[in-house]
């Protein structure tokens, strides 16, 4: 940590000598800004909620990953699957998406430090200018100022659970007449620790089975983001920006098995993983008049690349694997307003992907027929208008939305697998429909209700017939042969000013993917399947809440009912269950620069596929003492604090076979953050340019 502050100290010196600029006299300086009113944690937009993430003490000592699931109505799952009041998302930054999802989008945002993040808004029912894929949109908005002159912020972190954690980064903006150049640094060492312990009988034969597993990771992640705005004329801004992370990352798992018939096994693997990735990205703005009718252009492009090395050995086999994978993405759009109520736009997008996984039997010493290479290309062509009327208390909005799919999937073989390949092709329309009401003249009271259709495509990974040995009674294995998840919406809401939020919404689901397990001589075969349709029934409310002068709340309830109706391996998948979850959020506003947040969350049971996950809740808590002219931070926060966070589940519809299951992970931690500003404001000059060219396909990647 010493080379660090003395690099970050540094920085701050040079700041103060030239933090400012001195060549332009016209230009007022406000040498001091006084605070007096802060940031509510949570704002209701029409078409979003806003969450203001400096207004978290704890974000600045966690990643992004945490950040959502401390998000009111967002969920993360063990395997780091996203979800926004019971839907797939998806997953924007700056409005363009990492195009991952599951495991491989979660490395990526516990790499990218929560100090980092401005706002985060969620989109239940996006409009048609966003791509269909996800049933709802996240996106995250990372800091970036228009103020002139040089200012910036630094958050140094340390997080200690059973491991320690850092997540550190700076962020730097010089605007400087026609130019604003905007950057940043981070660094985050992560650490993760996982047991699971699994019971399996069969009922074929009368066997139980107890599986026992640790797994262990740690990873260092560096970042880099720079971009830059240009007013060509005051009506005209081109600009730029580029990404580039780094993680490499080391794991292991070790298992042991044990049988009611006295045998037992047990099991290593050792994992060494590179992971790049690089995002370019040009833009373009030209504003016809102040009246919001502009045109603007979006141009992105991306690679990932990653090279793992694992050994995985027990009591009968021992493998070598080298996995590569390789992907290109090139994604276009532009978009065109006018002040009438007209918003229309174009997009295309193209991902490659190279996914080359290699398996040496150790024992004879060659390529083994597991090796797979699988090849898959994909175009998305999509066009979508927009109309909204605004009257004095109606208001209407109607979009609609066509995207045309082309896929192509290659699998060469090798001796044990014949050559393989697909190509599919498809077009598809998703409407959208919003209209609202102002109950009184002042528009305290609203009343809204919108329609939409939405698709959840199979993410890359998912399509790979790669099969992946986890420990001698379990593997996993992909389908090139998914089909989109179909997914509809409907939505009657109420709102009251800023601090109530009633809703009733029903969402029909249709081509439901699960990952479901196949038992085939005792072993768990996984692979996600087309499985069924069903429905989500709930009512959501949001309340924003001061109880005293010094307490804000806010209260955020998930309650409903949901239904499966199909079939996983000729087993009936027809139940269902009522659940509801519950996030209460506490912000005290304390004297002389403290203040102080608790918050909990309860999730009621829960059904995903063939598990059904029993009622667990989480408790955090954080202080913070603000000083030097309010521009430095000290923040202590708590995760965790009963270490109640582990899942409990068992399995419903398993053929032949029954299991319960009890994961425990590391997230009972307490951390401590430092956050400084600096720089001089003078006065900020907003650029609204929509930068959200590549907004699905980085989603399903890898």
């Amino acid at each position: 940590m010493r080379p660090t502050f003395a690099i970050f100290i540094t920085l701050l010196s040079f700041v103060q000598v030239y933090g400012q600029d001195t060549t332009k006299p016209k230009q007022v300086q406000l040498k001091a800004i006084e605070v007096t009113s802060k940031k509510p944690l949570l704002e209701q937009n029409i078409d979003r909620t806003v969450v203001n993430v400096d207004a978290m003490i704890s974000a600045a000592s966690s990643n992004t990953l945490e950040v959502l699931n401390k998000t009111p109505g967002v969920t993360v799952d063990q395997n780091g699957n996203i979800n926004l009041n019971g839907k797939g998302v998806l997953v924007l930054i700056n409005g363009r998406t990492t195009y991952m999802s599951g495991q491989d989008l979660a490395n990526y945002l516990k790499g990218l430090p929560g100090s980092t993040l401005d706002k985060i808004e969620l989109m239940d029912a996006p409009p048609a200018k966003y791509d269909a894929g996800g049933g709802a949109v996240i996106n995250l908005r990372l800091k970036k100022s228009t103020i002139l002159g040089l200012t910036g912020n630094i958050s140094l972190s340390a997080n200690q659970g059973i491991y320690a954690r850092t997540y550190d980064n700076i962020n730097l903006n010089y605007n400087y007449k026609k130019m604003n150049w905007f950057g940043s640094l981070s660094y985050s060492r992560d650490a993760s620790y996982d047991e699971d312990k699994t019971n399996r009988k069969y009922f074929t034969n009368d066997l139980d089975v107890y599986l026992v597993s640790h797994i262990r990771g740690r990873s260092n992640t560096k970042g880099l983001r720079l971009g830059m705005d240009y007013n060509v004329s005051a009506k005209t801004v081109i600009g730029f920006e580029i990404n580039g992370q780094q993680r490499p990352s080391i794991y292991t798992r070790d298992y042991t098995s044990k049988t009611n018939t006295d045998s037992s096994s047990t099991g290593f693997t050792y994992s060494d993983a590179s992971w790049k990735n690089f995002s370019s990205n040009m833009n373009f703005l030209h504003r016809f008049n102040d009246k919001g009718h502009e045109l603007s252009a979006d141009a992105s492009y991306i690679t990932y690349n990653n090279h793992d090395l694992q050994d995985l050995n027990n009591d009968s086999y021992f493998f070598h694997y080298n996995l590569l994978s390789d992907m290109k993405i090139f994604a276009a759009k532009a978009d065109y307003v006018h002040p009438i109520g007209i918003e229309a736009g174009v997009k295309s997008s193209f991902v490659k992907n190279n996914y080359d996984s290699r398996y040496l039997n150790e024992k004879i010493m060659q390529v083994d027929s597991n090796s797979n290479h699988f090849i898959y290309d994909e175009n998305i062509n999509a066009a979508y208008i927009n109309v909204r009327k605004q009257w004095k208390r109606w208001g209407a909005q109607a979009g609609l939305r066509i995207e045309n799919t082309n896929l192509r999937g290659k699998q060469p073989g090798n001796t044990a697998i014949a050559p393989s390949l697909f190509h599919r092709s498809y077009t598809q329309a998703f409407p959208t429909v919003f209209i609202s009401y102002k109950l009184d003249s002042a528009g305290n009271h609203t009343l809204s209700w919108n329609l939409g259709r939405r698709v959840n495509r199979p993410n890359y990974q998912q399509l790979n017939p790669f099969v992946a040995f986890e420990n001698s009674y379990t593997y996993a294995t992909g389908n090139p042969n998914l089909r989109p998840q179909t997914n509809y919406r409907t939505e009657l809401k109420y709102q009251y000013k800023q601090w109530l939020g009633l809703g009733v919404q029903y969402n029909w689901f249709k081509d439901i993917i699960f990952t479901l397990s196949d038992v085939v001589d005792n072993i768990y075969i996984s692979k996600p399947q087309n499985v069924a349709k069903g429905y989500i029934a709930m009512v959501l409310v949001n309340l924003s809440l001061h109880p005293a002068k010094w307490w804000d709340l806010n209260v955020n309830i998930m309650a409903g009912g949901m239904k499966l109706n199909g079939e996983a391996y000729a087993t009936p998948m027809n139940y269902g269950t009522y659940s509801a979850r519950v996030r209460l959020y506490n912000q005290f506003n304390l004297s002389h620069g403290w203040s102080a947040e608790a918050s909990g969350d309860y999730s009621g049971r829960n059904v995903n596929g063939q598990d059904v996950i029993n009622p667990r809740y989480i408790m955090y808590a954080g202080i913070q003492k603000k000083f030097w002219n309010n521009q430095a931070t000290l923040k202590l926060n708590a995760e965790d604090i009963f270490h109640s966070a582990g899942q409990n589940d068992h399995s419903e519809g398993v053929k032949d076979s029954y299991y319960t299951h009890r994961g425990i992970f590391d997230s009972q931690k307490i951390g401590l953050a430092f956050t400084y500003r600096f720089g001089r404001e003078t006065f900020a000059r907003k650029r609204n340019h929509s930068d959200n060219t590549a907004d699905q396909e980085q989603e399903r990647a890898k």
